[in-house]
């Protein structure tokens, strides 16, 4: 397979921070009373902020710096399962999907038959994200993923890709949609970062139900989880509504822009009162660039006697929620001036502040990020 040769390490965060934002229920309370847990909500920041001293070099020879190798032992987990979902994000992006798509939390969808049934007791035995194409308010393409990460080696990397090939055998086929399902696997081997990733065919409904009756065998609760596919079994050859699919897909990647740039929502609020969401929007600090206006949460901390800046935003343009069809056209424009999957870096400024010059970058869905130091 043809890698480019061009990504930065900082690519890489922002695809992180951008998938992450795509966490269900970030409007809900959390510890101590916070929407979503505010802390939640700098998803789409703090893969950035907490891994911006992790890398030294560019692919196709990323390798970690001597820092990461100090704490990685410490670390290793929350390491290799961000680079994991960091290095998944770049792979579909680049190289799956034929245009730029939109991405969902596996916790989050409701549309799918088996999962909104048969998994609620089974958990983390989901795939973990869906990334979408659309065209003409259909979905064209839907790209299955479950990511794995270890900082072991290849081995248990392998074992790893074999259970992941379960998780992504168990949603539903979408009707008139090109699927796919895919198992990525990222190992932290030395100080190199290394991929695998399998693809794995569509299933017929008599293999999905021999997955989910293994899957469920495996927990320590199987009575439950087989009592919930017993229930479901109508459910395993049905397909998903596509009408039904398209809508939430576009309100759950709508919800996750506006975490993005620092407003946590539900799909009832942007459902029910968009116009509440859009004066919040108006609140935002504004970044004008040379690819429009964006609406960022920015993060400042101390380093020393400067400041690290760190903005993510998203463009004005497509936090508009006046309505869906308008919304969607945008969202349509917005990312046909992108090829699949390239970020683009471009001037800006703090509006107003035209003397703070910022580099910006700006990706298909909207999404921006700028790091800066003063």
């Amino acid at each position: 397979m043809h890698v480019r040769a061009d990504v930065r390490p900082r690519d890489l965060l922002f695809g992180l921070g951008r998938t992450t934002s795509a966490l269900p229920g970030l409007h809900t309370p959390g510890a101590a009373g916070l929407p979503g847990l505010a802390a939640l909500r700098t998803a789409s920041r703090w893969a950035i902020i907490r891994y911006l001293w992790a890398f030294h070099d560019y692919r196709p020879w990323i390798y970690l710096s001597e820092l990461t190798e100090q704490v990685r032992f410490h670390q290793r987990t929350a390491l290799s399962e961000h680079f994991g979902i960091a290095v998944a994000t770049d792979l579909v992006e680049q190289f799956i999907l034929t245009r730029p798509g939109k991405v969902v939390d596996a916790d989050a969808v409701s549309f799918d038959p088996v999962l909104a049934e048969a998994m609620r007791n089974l958990k983390a035995h989901k795939p973990d994200y869906f990334w979408y194409d659309t065209h003409a308010g259909q979905l064209s393409d839907v790209v299955v993923v479950e990511v794995k990460g270890n900082s072991s080696n290849r081995q248990r990397t392998v074992q790893q890709l074999a259970r992941g090939v379960q998780q992504v055998l168990v949603p539903a086929n979408v009707p008139g949609a090109i699927m796919r399902r895919i198992v990525i696997g990222a190992c932290l081997s030395g100080d190199a970062l290394q991929a695998f990733a399998v693809e794995v065919p569509d299933p017929d409904a008599r293999t999905r139900r021999v997955v989910l009756e293994h899957m469920a065998e495996d927990k320590e609760s199987s009575s439950e989880a087989l009592a919930d596919i017993d229930e479901v079994g109508d459910y395993l050859d049905t397909e998903v509504s596509q009408e039904w699919m398209a809508g939430e897909v576009e309100d759950l990647d709508q919800a996750r822009l506006l975490a993005f740039a620092g407003i946590p929502s539900s799909l009832a609020g942007i459902r029910e009162n968009p116009g509440e969401i859009m004066e919040a929007v108006g609140q935002l600090e504004a970044v004008d660039t040379a690819r429009g206006a964006f609406r960022c949460e920015t993060t400042r901390i101390p380093v020393g006697p400067r400041n690290l800046y760190v903005r993510t935003g998203v463009a004005e343009e497509l936090l508009d929620l006046s309505s869906r069809q308008v919304s969607s056209a945008r969202r349509e424009r917005y990312r046909g001036q992108f090829e699949a999957g390239v970020y683009a870096p471009v001037p800006g400024n703090p509006r107003g502040r035209e003397d703070e010059p910022l580099t910006v970058v700006t990706s298909a869905d909207g999404c921006m990020l700028s790091v800066s130091v003063v």
